[in-house]
């Protein structure tokens, strides 16, 4: 509604400022050449002969004559400019027509695109309405179904642009130049990869304000030590959320337990993994033993030892094994240490209702355990359920929108050009001394 009033606005003004310098150049005497008398006729003579300048362009009063130059000028003046306005509203008309999308996204500016029209997309864009409803939005989709399926023009007033994101020709037809933000969110690690490669190459002023989710944890971190696309902001779903986890609920039980904690990480997968990571980087000290259980424990712990490194200051015990299991969970209790009444269980396996089933069982025969079950999607009933039997079920997706830094729905900092990617670059050169030569 706010576009639609600017464009109504400027347009009328247009409108009122060439009807009025043709009515002035009749009212101060000019006339025309196919209709004696026009220059002494009545004011009404005058509106109804300005406003059918809109339409013939003087074509049937002939070109003016007579009068001071002044009135001469003013109706030569709106001989053009009348008719240019009608045409050029004609042709808009047209062009909304026969492709409203490209004319809409020529005309965009301060907006966010986003790649990708997945679950992650609709997170994020439903906190961006949340916190600046009128922000502009384009998302980019290469896959028909996933159009089809979200109604994002109806729930989220968004432009739908179908394509691949990495393309030069689709990221060319985005008005980068005039971008706020630009979020990579598709499922395809090497889509986004690739064109945020492109944008720090050729728009590389927005390459600070570019935003790619990387879902493979490994490709995270090598990115991270390689430094290969540094200038953007790289994240993954899994590491934020299990951060946001770590920093805000574990931490607090960590500093009223005593003594040092005893830790089962059920499920090892990139969640559990990242989880043993922030631990390591928050809390150690605070915990004494850490259990991982997984069905494939002894490779999961081996790649992470490798990418990430196990850090001393506690033990750890494999238990490699299905976490449904309750034999398995006897040979993990072998290894709890003496004089814990409040283990912390954090269940974090790709089954939601697994993760659900075992905090029961755990919570029936461990009632002063803190325990903590991984639900990878809202759930209204894991919520109730948990609150009356005492653990906390988390929402992945929860805690990724609550852990998104405040600055990915904020204007940015940066100027929003106008020109071309070479005119930027020359623009942002540093200016020669005076005495250059």
């Amino acid at each position: 509604m706010t576009k639609l009033w600017r464009w109504f606005r400027w347009r009328s003004m247009l409108l009122a400022m060439a009807f009025m310098v043709g009515f002035l150049g009749f009212q101060l005497g000019a006339g025309v050449s196919d209709r004696m008398g026009v220059e002494d006729a009545g004011i009404w003579t005058h509106v109804y002969y300005t406003l059918g300048l809109f339409v013939l362009g003087g074509m049937d009063l002939g070109v003016p004559r007579g009068g001071s130059n002044l009135a001469l000028s003013l109706l030569w003046t709106a001989y053009f400019l009348c008719p240019i306005i009608t045409l050029s509203a004609v042709i808009e008309a047209i062009v909304r027509t026969l492709n409203p999308q490209a004319w809409a996204l020529r005309r965009i500016k301060g907006h966010v695109v986003i790649g990708g029209a997945g679950r992650l997309t609709m997170l994020y864009l439903a906190r961006l309405r949340a916190e600046s409803p009128n922000t502009p939005v384009v998302i980019v989709e290469s896959r028909a179904d996933l159009l089809d399926a979200v109604d994002v023009e109806k729930h989220f007033g968004a432009y739908l642009v179908k394509g691949d994101i990495s393309s030069h020709a689709v990221l060319e037809s985005l008005n980068l130049n005039r971008a706020r933000r630009l979020m990579l969110l598709t499922g395809n690690d090497f889509t986004n990869m690739e064109a945020a490669s492109k944008i720090g190459a050729e728009w590389p002023e927005l390459a600070p304000d570019t935003v790619l989710h990387v879902s493979d944890i490994t490709m995270l971190r090598l990115l991270n030590k390689s430094g290969v696309l540094s200038r953007s902001q790289i994240f993954n779903s899994h590491h934020i959320a299990a951060r946001h986890l770590v920093t805000t609920r574990m931490l607090e039980h960590f500093d009223r337990t005593e003594p040092a904690d005893l830790v089962v990480i059920a499920g090892f997968g990139r969640f559990g993994q990242t989880i043993l990571a922030e631990l390591q980087e928050h809390a150690i000290g605070t915990f004494k033993t850490v259990i991982v259980m997984d069905t494939r424990a002894k490779f999961h712990t081996a790649v992470f030892d490798e990418q990430v490194g196990f850090k001393g200051g506690y033990r750890l015990e494999i238990i490699e094994g299905d976490m449904a299991d309750p034999n398995v969970w006897e040979r993990a209790e072998a290894h709890f240490d003496p004089g814990i009444k409040e283990p912390v269980f954090v269940l974090g396996s790709n089954d939601d209702g697994n993760n659900l089933r075992v905090a029961l069982w755990l919570m029936n025969k461990h009632p002063e355990a803190y325990t903590v079950a991984l639900s990878f999607r809202q759930s209204t009933f894991a919520t109730q359920i948990s609150g009356a039997c005492n653990f906390d079920v988390v929402s992945a997706e929860d805690l990724v929108v609550d852990s998104m830094p405040g600055a990915w729905f904020k204007a940015s900092n940066r100027s929003i050009w106008h020109g071309s990617p070479l005119a930027i670059a020359q623009a942002a050169a540093p200016t020669p001394p005076d005495d250059a030569a």
